[in-house]
């Protein structure tokens, strides 16, 4: 009994150990990432995005590793934008409707403008990155004009500001590489 009971606590000491072990170089990778990120225009919005992201990147976090995270995410946001689009059109007035429309091409743009940004990061072209991300920025102001030309409330704002933010955090990551 005095034996088994002594294989249980050291099974259970080892377990500890090793969840310890993961628990820390999980909390170490997210640190790294939230270093970075608190050097760029909205820290926790990157964070939250970028870290999700970190598993992905293996061991080495710098800032072209974050960037890569943030388009990653910029790219789902986008995708769950035009998710949420393709709802709310079915609800929209003729004018929102028409609103809407357009803004969908422009998240298409804006996917377009992260494939661009992408391959500008195999090249740590920091230029033509910033220069998509403007774009990018610029396509999400389209749709919001869109909605005050035509006087109604834009479905899409919540997600317009956050792509936004993303859009600068890449900007101020792209800086750094």
């Amino acid at each position: 009994m005095a034996r088994s009971l002594a294989h249980a606590t050291l099974l259970l000491v080892v377990a500890v150990v090793a969840a310890a072990a993961c628990w820390t170089t999980a909390a170490g990778e997210n640190e790294e990432v939230a270093e970075i990120c608190k050097k760029t225009s909205y820290p926790e919005v990157c964070i939250a995005t970028a870290g999700k992201q970190a598993s992905k990147y293996g061991a080495a976090v710098d800032p072209l590793a974050v960037l890569n995270m943030q388009v990653d995410a910029f790219a789902m946001r986008t995708e769950a934008a035009r998710k949420h689009l393709t709802e709310a059109v079915k609800t929209a007035t003729p004018k929102a409707a028409k609103a809407l429309d357009l803004c969908d091409s422009l998240y298409l743009d804006v996917e377009d403008n992260l494939g661009a940004a992408r391959r500008a990061i195999g090249f740590k072209d920091a230029v033509t990155i910033r220069a998509m991300m403007g774009m990018a920025a610029q396509d999400m102001q389209g749709c919001d004009e869109q909605f005050r030309k035509v006087g109604e409330k834009n479905p899409m704002d919540h997600f317009n500001r956050s792509l936004l933010e993303m859009s600068e955090i890449c900007r101020s990551l792209s800086n750094m590489i």
